[in-house]
């Protein structure tokens, strides 16, 4: 049976079939309960090479002449290199591993070449998305004149994060700004007086060609009649958004482009 442990045969004794089977097949590597039982056994005949398994921990160990060590693969990670919950490995350099602790609640794993390892924990950053856009209106009335399109200045701000308008020159544009092209929702909106011939409209132009956008529709005779609409477009720095209104209601009809209708709004979306 297994777990015989060690025999020391003298000269003369004879080799029964018991003796080959405990000790030269099945004790080539001899099994012992514990590391106590091993060192009671083999106390007077250690000897360097001698392979041992405990059954108590079912760890292989060799005698190196001076102790037992475990059997392992020296290219293994061995698992007394992390020590404690959390830990990960990681290298000093090649084939050089290493434990990195645990961080602390929250934080998250950086690239940091100023560190041993190359990594470390760091508490991300909790600035908030910086808000880009703007919002401009009209606090007056306007008439429009039938059937032309008309460019509708706009004197007035809700907000404006960074010099898109302004409100002395060329009013009626929203221009974007070096370092934010890319793609922008852009909210347009119009009311007009109530009035039952004909159609309204609100157009949006790019640099003063190019129509993004446009809104119609029919004339109410007993209501205002409301056109809104937004869009994602792509603009560059130094594109030029302007707002046209338009109707064939076969007079000047009044257009309202109020702070009450947000005539139009830009939100930058990133490059």
């Amino acid at each position: 049976m297994a777990g015989a442990g060690y025999k020391l045969f003298a000269t003369g004794d004879v080799l029964s079939a018991s003796d080959v089977n405990l000790y030269l097949q099945q004790q080539t590597v001899m099994v012992f309960a514990s590391a106590a039982a091993r060192t009671t056994a083999l106390a007077s005949v250690l000897a360097e090479g001698m392979v041992t398994y405990l059954k108590d921990t079912d760890v292989v160990e060799i005698y190196t002449g001076a102790a037992w060590v475990s059997l392992d693969d020296p290219n293994a990670i061995q698992n007394s290199l992390l020590t404690a919950k959390g830990s990960i490995v990681t290298a000093t350099g090649a084939s050089t591993p290493s434990a990195l602790a645990v961080g602390t609640a929250n934080q998250v794993l950086t690239v940091d070449s100023t560190t041993a390892t190359g990594l470390k924990w760091a508490t991300p950053s909790s600035s908030s998305p910086t808000f880009v856009g703007c919002s401009i209106y009209n606090s007056a009335t306007f008439s429009l004149t039938n059937n032309t399109n008309t460019l509708l200045t706009m004197n007035s701000e809700f907000f404006d994060s960074n010099a898109f308008h302004d409100t002395t020159t060329n009013t009626a544009r929203i221009t974007i700004t070096t370092g934010y092209g890319g793609k922008y929702l852009v909210a347009l909106a119009g009311k007009w007086e109530a009035n039952s011939t004909g159609w309204r409209a609100v157009e949006l132009y790019k640099n003063n060609a190019s129509l993004l956008s446009m809104i119609q529709i029919p004339g109410n005779g007993t209501i205002n009649a409301y056109n809104r609409a937004s869009i994602i477009v792509s603009l560059a720095a130094g594109d030029y958004l302007e707002l046209y209104g338009w109707q064939n209601s076969g007079s000047t009809l009044s257009g309202y482009f109020r702070e009450y209708e947000y005539p139009i709004q830009v939100t930058w979306l990133g490059a």
